[in-house]
C-alpha cells in the first residue's frame, strides 16, 4: 500500500464531513414555519452512515419557502365573547326553574362558576360562588344548581369550539329578574 492511498480515505472523509457541514449550515439559515412541511435537516440527520453526503441545490434554484396555512384566530374578539354570554345565560335559563323568593328579601343572584370539558360537559360539579347567608334563599341556590345540571351537557355551537381556553372556565349569573322577562 503507498503513501497517496493512504491519505485518501481520511481526506475523503474529511471532505464528506465539510460537505455536510455547510449543507447544514446553509439550511439552518433559511427562514422556518412552524406549521411547513418537514425541512431537509430532517432526511439529513436520518441517512446512513456510509450513503454520500447530500448535494445542496445552487442558490438561484432554491426552492420557495411553503406557505403556512392561515392560523384560526387564537382568542374571540369582545362580540363573540358577548355573544357566546348571552348565549349560555339564555341556555341555562331556559333549564332554570327558579324558586320563590321571599317578598320582604332583596332578589338573590346567584353566580355559579362552571368548568368545562371540550365538549361542553361539566368538568367538575358546579360551584356556587356567592352561597346565600339568608336561609330563605337557598332554595333559590339549589334550583341554580339542578339547572346547570339539567343542562349538562351545554350544546356547545360549532363557532365557539376552537376557543375552548377562553370559555373552559366561565361564571353564571342567575338573575331571577332576568329569569322572569
Amino acid at each position: 500500500m503507498t503513501m497517496k492511498s493512504t491519505l485518501i480515505v481520511p481526506i475523503t472523509l474529511l471532505a464528506t464531513l465539510a460537505a455536510g457541514v455547510l449543507v447544514h449550515d446553509r439550511l439552518r439559515t433559511k427562514p422556518s414555519f412552524e406549521d411547513a412541511a418537514p425541512t431537509r435537516t430532517g432526511s439529513i440527520a436520518t441517512a446512513h452512515p456510509d450513503a454520500p453526503a447530500p448535494v445542496s441545490p445552487p442558490p438561484d434554484s432554491a426552492p420557495a419557502p411553503a406557505t403556512p396555512e392561515p392560523e384560526p384566530p387564537r382568542r374571540m374578539t369582545a362580540s363573540q365573547e358577548a355573544s357566546l354570554d348571552a348565549w349560555m345565560i339564555k341556555t341555562y335559563l331556559a333549564c332554570w326553574k327558579p324558586a320563590a323568593q321571599p317578598a320582604d328579601a332583596d332578589p338573590y343572584v346567584a353566580r355559579v362558576r362552571l368548568k368545562f370539558k371540550p365538549d361542553g360537559s361539566l368538568l367538575k360539579p358546579p360551584k356556587l360562588v356567592n352561597p346565600p347567608s339568608d336561609p330563605a334563599q337557598k332554595p333559590q341556590a339549589k334550583s341554580v344548581l339542578q339547572a346547570v345540571k339539567a343542562c349538562d351537557p351545554l350544546p356547545m355551537p360549532a363557532q365557539y369550539r376552537s376557543f375552548y381556553e377562553q370559555w373552559k372556565t366561565k361564571t353564571i349569573h342567575f338573575d331571577p329578574q332576568v329569569a322572569a322577562r
